[in-house]
């Protein structure tokens, strides 16, 4: 009887254990083919596979964030937002989903709860030189550039080459009139990536407050060659070259 006693529950612990990892494989396969599928733009059938991954393990974090990323992708803020909540009331914790969430806040203007979900973020993960990045976004956002220049400054002593950063910078910059920083900063930007069309289109604006026609020229027509959709952008900037 006492081998029975304990071997009873040493086998019924092997049976959940299989069962439990069963149940993670199965999860962990759509979630994949998900992964497979945003890869290749298809936003729609990754949402159908994540969305089996969390019927199957509804206590995955993972599997809600690559659904709210999935969501945002297609342009469903509000889905997405729900989903970054989701993981997040799984695991506190989670950095990424606080930062993604913001990221989601930001594109909607909402920047005073992005800068929340941000700092949280940051709070988990020091280290996380994106927050700050995208943190500082928010604060010249808000009219804040001592700020937001405080937070490229430190998402450059983490990650050095962090060309977004040096963009951001540089148009907390050129916003504060200090137009030879920026430069300097779109230079950099543009050094770490020579392809950052967006910086080429902002060094661009810069020469053309300085009155360098013929160098901002270039640069635009640069931009506008990596990226077309910047065009709109460029003959705007074009129209208020005062504007700083």
């Amino acid at each position: 009887m006492r081998r029975l006693y304990w071997f009873g529950p040493f086998l019924f612990t092997i049976t959940v254990s299989v069962a439990q990892a069963q149940v993670s494989r199965l999860a962990s396969s759509y979630l994949q083919r998900g992964n497979d599928f945003f890869a290749r733009g298809d936003f729609d059938r990754a949402i159908d596979d994540y969305d089996v991954a969390i019927t199957v393990n509804p206590g995955w974090a993972l599997a809600y964030y690559n659904r709210a990323t999935a969501r945002h992708a297609k342009g469903d803020a509000d889905g997405a937002i729900a989903d970054f909540d989701a993981a997040i009331k799984i695991d506190p914790h989670y950095a990424a989903a606080y930062h993604s969430r913001s990221d989601v806040l930001y594109s909607r203007g909402d920047f005073e709860k992005a800068i929340e979900g941000y700092t949280r973020a940051i709070a988990i993960n020091p280290r996380l030189a994106e927050a700050y990045c995208n943190r500082g976004a928010a604060r010249k956002a808000r009219g804040d550039l001592d700020g937001a220049i405080a937070d490229y400054n430190q998402s450059l002593k983490i990650k050095p080459r962090l060309a977004a950063a040096f963009n951001n910078r540089g148009n907390a910059l050129r916003a504060k009139g200090n137009l030879e920083e920026a430069i300097a900063d779109f230079d950099k930007a543009i050094k770490i990536n020579s392809r950052y069309a967006e910086a080429y289109v902002n060094r661009g604006f810069v020469l053309l407050l300085q009155g360098k026609i013929a160098e901002a020229e270039k640069n635009f027509e640069d931009g506008i060659k990596l990226d077309p959709n910047l065009k709109r952008q460029v003959e705007w900037l074009k129209g208020t070259p005062q504007t700083q």
